[in-house]
């Protein structure tokens, strides 16, 4: 795993709490390809192709986000761009490159 790349994911694991993000503060919200799948964002829903999962918390930190859902399952999104993001399982550890889907 190349240092970069721990070291967004350790920010992101350590990441102190913040307040939560205004509910049009989302640059994330929309389909993206991940390569293992299409993940559907909108600011109160998580869709990883099982089915939307409400989202309970959102913690940012220097352009990191941080999204909880029920029991404390958490996922991390880093280099959030308009075309690409990072995603990162807090549980699996996976962490996959992303691309947005065009409408």
């Amino acid at each position: 795993m190349r240092f970069d790349v721990i070291a967004v994911a350790a920010t992101i694991a350590f990441a102190t709490a913040s307040p939560s993000l205004a509910s049009d503060d989302v640059p994330y919200a929309g389909s993206w390809d991940c390569g293992v799948a299409t993940f559907s964002f909108t600011k109160d829903t998580y869709d990883s192709g099982e089915g939307p999962m409400p989202v309970r918390k959102v913690e940012k930190e220097d352009g990191n986000y941080i999204l909880t859902f029920d029991d404390n399952y958490q996922i991390g999104l880093s280099s959030v761009k308009p075309a690409s993001m990072q995603w990162l399982s807090m549980a699996s550890g996976d962490m996959f490159d992303c691309k947005r889907v065009k409408p």
